[in-house]
């Protein structure tokens, strides 16, 4: 088996609550491979953090968790 062009393994993002409340876990443990020149779709509901898993992707933000 051949490494993956892109992997990342559990990868987790939390967001800090305004005045001490209980951190907001967007996703937790996101793991996943893809291979070079393979299509991948990121789907689900709005707010679920799609994006915030493609904007940690690109260095644009860092995951509490994971790598």
């Amino acid at each position: 088996m051949s490494t993956p062009f892109l992997s990342v393994q559990n990868l987790s993002k939390r967001f800090q609550a305004p005045k001490g409340g209980e951190p907001l876990t967007v996703f937790e443990n996101v793991s996943l491979g893809v291979e070079k020149g393979e299509f991948v779709c990121i789907i689900g509901h709005s707010g679920c953090g799609k994006s915030t898993i493609l904007n940690i992707l690109a260095g644009l933000d860092e995951p509490s968790d994971g790598a």
